[in-house]
């Protein structure tokens, strides 16, 4: 028996002392039977598994063989066979006892390397088959387990069979269970860490191998999945190219865990890659976007992983940092990253730059955020050495901040404004102007994506990098009239931004330039203001996209503007500037059309700088009257009127604030509003009537002066007062409402103003009774009123001439009056003039036959009107005339009330 049990054995040298070894053959004896019955494939289960309990009690779980490791190996030798035979037992629970029994005899034998071409090769036949011969997956993850308890017994002895358990781990990170996964995570590791050099000759293999793990579902098989590739590019880097895309996708992971495992990697390779210097262009980016990660200390973490490696580069390359690790030894306190680390950036600034920017241009919004983040972070530690990379760098930025995603943009801009605060501004106008002026053959969003970028570029510099010099030259790459004048609203909101931020270098500007350059700064000053006063001109209300933000950010450059400039608002910052503004504005007058956007800024600036406007009528008044012109396009002159009613109808009038108005009432009312209220065909005819009669409407309502009538001289409207009267008839037909309406309201303030003689009051009566006849019920009350005022301009004209009829008959209607204004005889010569000096009763007749006939009306309104009207009117009308004519119709009116009214007034 002893010999059957010696011929299967492996290795029977005799280490054992003389008592170990009489227990040795008693184990033996006690196994054989167990030994058979597991080499007979007949056995059963049952005793198959009776078997493997045995073994396992007769030596580990006796003490007194457990605790001699040359005794179990001993039996090892013995039981190793029929062990591994039973790894393809039918029976799973003894093919898991069997894993079992030969991972704890590994663990308590003094050394299991000669067993080892066993039990590895027969472990691998089980894992390493296109398809698992192992269907078990918990025996799977047994059978790994092993393989790994081994690596870590045997240490360096499993050199060897390497290749054989490489082979198994291509199977293994393809196995559906995912502590499988781990297990092989941790197997790679232990090789990694024991046979490395055997290993080093299939790291690609292996690091292929491990991929599929880091896009596993379980955040724990992705965490073990970056430590096993750490391990395995640590031994060999070959396969960095092939896992770098994917490691860059675990920035993204959701776990907070898995992400911190590729930071610490990433920091690893840096600090313990033999060729790190070669290659760390490649790993750097992994790190950069650690420093961006805001959740945890994963940030603080990479950030002292780069200090570290900033460190070991001033340690290998001492020679080359001398100079400046020196000066930085001298105490001199910086916020600057260590010198190290600023020149592995430098060195490794073109590769990341391109890195960062393919990513900028990778479908997947996430992709393109981080790799914003990274530039941004790279850039903090390159400083300057980027600035011959801008122009690669600000085409990709100009195209995404164009039209990408909003959290794309924020983070793009903040890598713009950290390439302001390290770039020449000399440099990046050079790349920004062309790409502005014609970038994309001049295409909006690609100008918006410039100018996004321009604004962000210069909110990072700081302002003393700013000469006026370099002002200007700003300023004029800005100004530029198709971006200006541009009618896209979400291009001028970026350029509003633009000029927000230039606007704020002034102050830094005037420091540099001084005294001596006052003249160009007031200029560029200038300029800025035309900008922004044109930009909040834009046309638009709140809703469309874009004004909203052009308004704001111009009033906040105006804001910035006026404080740079010493005053206290933006209205005094409009005054300050109007008259400058007005004269760049008359010089381009001659050439404005409909679509010039000169006229929005003409307004912008007279409705904004307040009661300065009154100081510059000498500017504003011809302007006024050459935009009315009869030759302007209807909409310029239509938007003239607008502005024109709009400073009028403000309260004080801005117009009027030196109360120097009255003395440009000819040009006014002759060269603005007579001439635009003379009938004409058309719809656009018709609509600038009605402006221009409110706008007689408005000078007549101003607080009247000596001489005046409102804001016009009474000298002014009588010289212009047979066309004013002429125009004044004619609205009184016009076809629109408001145009009748306000005429009817000009001459109610015009026959207060004792400006009526006889010609003119029986020109203007034959009207107003034709308005009596109106459609509108509005019109006729109005036109009553205006009767009212009728009556009131008769007696103050009666009163006039009273010198006159009291010294002629009675009944006599003209009189001859000399050049001294007597009244003379009719042979008094050529020098006599023929003055009315009353209205015939025919007239009055005509008058009180068309106001009575309304007094019947079914509108109680203006039966009251009409009352009132006559009532005023019984001073001036000759009794007679209105006894007679209301006792005739009083029978024919359905109530007499009101003649009997009038009729008790009369004497």
């Amino acid at each position: 028996m002893m010999g059957d049990l010696a011929a299967g054995s492996i290795s029977t040298e005799a280490e054992l002392s003389a008592e170990a070894q009489q227990v040795f053959e008693g184990v033996a004896q006690a196994l054989q039977r167990d030994v058979n019955i597991l080499a007979d494939s007949a056995s059963s289960r049952a005793s198959k598994k009776r078997s493997l309990d045995h073994i396992k009690n007769e030596t580990l779980g006796k003490l007194h063989v457990a605790q001699n490791p040359v005794l179990v190996r001993r039996v090892l030798e013995i039981v190793c066979k029929p062990l591994i035979r039973c790894l393809n037992d039918s029976v799973e629970s003894c093919r898991e006892a069997s894993v079992g029994l030969l991972i704890s005899f590994a663990e308590q034998v003094d050394t299991v390397i000669p067993l080892l071409q066993y039990i590895v090769p027969s472990i691998a036949s089980r894992l390493d088959q296109p398809e698992f011969a192992e269907p078990a997956e918990e025996i799977r993850l047994l059978l790994v387990t092993a393989l790994t308890r081994l690596v870590d017994i045997t240490k360096g002895g499993f050199n060897p069979f390497v290749e054989d358990v490489v082979k198994v781990l291509q199977r293994t990170f393809q196995d559906p269970f995912p502590d499988v996964k781990k297990e092989s995570c941790k197997l790679v590791m232990g090789l990694c860490s024991h046979c490395p050099r055997a290993l080093a000759y299939h790291g690609a293999t292996v690091a292929k191998s491990i991929l599929p793990s880091l896009h596993h579902r379980h955040s724990t098989v992705r965490t073990l999945g970056i430590q096993a590739m750490r391990d395995v590019l640590l031994v060999d880097a070959s396969a960095l190219d092939d896992i770098l895309d994917p490691l860059k996708q675990l920035t993204l992971d959701k776990s907070q865990s898995v992400r911190e495992c590729l930071y610490k990697t990433a920091g690893e390779w840096l600090l313990r890659l033999p060729d790190r210097w070669s290659i760390g262009y490649k790993i750097l980016p992994l790190l950069l976007a650690g420093m961006t990660d805001d959740v945890g200390n994963s940030a603080t973490l990479c950030r002292t992983y780069m200090d570290e490696i900033g460190a070991l580069y001033e340690r290998e390359w001492e020679d080359r940092l001398k100079d400046e690790l020196d000066y930085v030894q001298q105490g001199i306190p910086t916020d600057r990253p260590r010198v190290g680390a600023r020149h592995v950036a430098r060195d490794f600034t073109q590769k990341t730059i391109n890195s960062c920017l393919e990513g900028l241009s990778d479908w997947n919004a996430e992709v393109r955020v981080k790799s914003a983040q990274i530039l941004r972070t790279f850039a903090y530690y390159a400083e300057e050495n980027v600035t011959g990379y801008l122009g690669t760098i600000l085409p990709v930025f100009n195209k995404v901040l164009a039209a990408d995603e909003p959290d794309v943009i924020r983070e793009v801009l903040a890598a713009a404004e950290v390439l302001g605060s390290y770039v020449n501004p000399t440099v990046y106008l050079d790349v920004v102007g062309p790409a502005l002026r014609s970038g994309a053959g001049g295409a909006t969003q690609y100008r918006i994506g410039c100018l996004k970028a321009l604004g962000a570029l210069l909110r990072g510099t700081p302002p003393s990098r700013f000469d006026t010099v370099r002002l200007q030259t700003l300023i004029g790459l800005v100004s530029d009239r198709e971006l200006i004048h541009n009618e896209n609203t979400k291009l001028l909101a970026e350029v509003a931004s633009a000029v927000a931020e230039i606007v704020k270098l002034i102050p830094a500007a005037k420091a540099a330039g001084g005294n001596h350059d006052a003249a160009a700064q007031e200029k560029a000053a200038f300029e800025l203001f035309i900008m922004t006063a044109q930009l909040i001109s834009v046309e638009g209300n709140e809703q469309v996209p874009g004004v909203s933000e052009v308004r704001q950010k111009g009033a906040q450059a105006l804001t910035t503007l006026s404080t740079a400039s010493g005053l206290f608002s933006i209205q005094d910052l409009y005054a300050h500037y109007l008259e400058q503004s007005l004269r760049l504005l008359v010089l381009s007058e001659p050439s404005w059309t409909r679509h010039s956007p000169e006229m929005r800024l003409l307004r912008t600036i007279t409705v904004a700088a307040g009661p300065a406007v009154g100081k510059q009528l000498h500017l504003i008044v011809p302007l006024f009257a050459r935009l009315t012109a009869l030759e302007r396009d209807s909409e310029l002159r239509d938007a003239t009127f607008d502005l024109l009613l709009t400073l009028l109808e403000t309260r004080p009038t801005p117009l009027n604030s030196t109360l120097d108005l009255p003395h440009h009432s000819t040009p006014l009312l002759s060269d603005t509003i007579l001439k635009s209220s003379v009938w004409k065909p058309g719809r656009r005819a018709t609509a600038l009537r009605s402006k221009a009669i409110k706008t007689l409407v408005a000078l007549l309502q101003q607080p009247p002066t000596d001489g005046c009538l409102g804001a016009l001289t009474i000298d002014s409207v009588k010289a212009a007062w047979e066309l004013l009267l002429n125009v004044l008839c004619s609205c009184l037909e016009d076809d629109e409402v408001e145009t009748r309406g306000g005429t009817l309201g000009v001459c109610r303030i015009l026959l207060d103003g004792d400006l009526f003689d006889a010609p003119s009051l029986k020109k203007l009566y034959p009207e107003l009774l034709k308005r009596m006849d109106d459609a509108r019920d509005d019109i006729r009350i109005q036109t009553a009123k205006t009767f009212a005022h009728f009556f009131t301009a008769a007696t103050l004209f009666s009163a006039r001439m009273q010198p006159y009829t009291s010294t002629s008959p009675p009944g006599v209607t003209s009189v001859l009056v000399d050049a001294h204004g007597k009244v003379v005889d009719r042979d008094a010569g050529e020098g006599a003039r023929l003055v009315e000096v009353r209205l015939d009763d025919v007239h009055w007749v005509a008058v009180v036959k068309g106001l009575v006939v309304h007094m019947d009306d079914v509108n109680p309104v203006l039966q009251e009107s009409i009352f009132k009207a006559l009532q005023t009117g019984t001073s001036t009308i000759p009794a007679t005339i209105l006894r007679e004519h209301l006792t005739a119709v009083r029978g024919r009116h359905r109530s007499p009330q009101y003649i009997d009214a009038l009729l008790a007034l009369l004497p």
